[in-house]
């Protein structure tokens, strides 16, 4: 299998075969990664966009993203959000953050949810724990995650031209390498902000 990833025509063969499962496996897996969060949403976005072609595999993505997340976040905020509420007294810094966003949560979410290698399935459940009202984190959810998914569309779409153009394969994990090193660094800057 992973002989057949790192060549041309095996890449093609395999986006081939996703395409003829249905543009409603990869909306499913999308979905599926917001539960699971071990998937690797970011393949899935490639193999999406390389299998379906840009527009749909970019809308399927999206859309799949988008509903998973805001399902959790609507099944902890009715389900579990009252028993986390003795869990959260006892950790000051859980409560520091959930007042943190509570504050000053719109930027805060929108930045880490934007970034394609901030863990969503956490930040989901941070915020249906805070007090960020329902509607507010799905216009959250709808403007970052477009931006999320079209980053991860843009660089993973035509893989396959990798092979015959490694400039554009350089410049691909470049940006990939500037976008983590700039989520962690926007981690340390958000832990500095609750600190003060």
């Amino acid at each position: 299998m992973f002989e057949r990833l790192m060549t041309q025509e095996g890449l093609e063969q395999l986006f081939q075969e996703v395409e003829q499962l249905g543009l409603i496996v990869g909306f499913l897996l999308v979905f599926m990664e917001s539960f699971l969060p071990f998937l690797p949403l970011f393949i899935i976005v490639v193999v999406n966009i390389n299998s379906y072609g840009f527009i749909l595999g970019s809308l399927s993505s999206y859309s799949g993203t988008v509903l998973g997340s805001y399902l959790v976040f609507l099944l902890i905020r009715y389900f579990f959000r009252r028993p986390a509420q003795k869990y959260i007294r006892k950790h000051k810094r859980l409560e520091q953050l959930l007042s943190f966003i509570d504050r000053r949560g719109f930027v805060f979410l929108f930045v880490l949810l934007a970034l394609p290698f901030t863990p969503t399935s956490v930040i989901n459940v941070i915020a249906a724990l805070s007090n960020l009202k329902k509607v507010v984190y799905l216009y959250i959810l709808l403007a970052a995650k477009a931006i999320m998914i079209l980053t991860m569309s843009l660089v993973g779409y035509d893989v396959t031209s990798f092979f015959n153009s490694p400039l554009r394969l350089t410049l691909s994990i470049a940006g990939l390498v500037l976008i983590y090193f700039f989520s962690k660094w926007y981690q340390k800057y958000i832990n500095r902000k609750m600190d003060k």
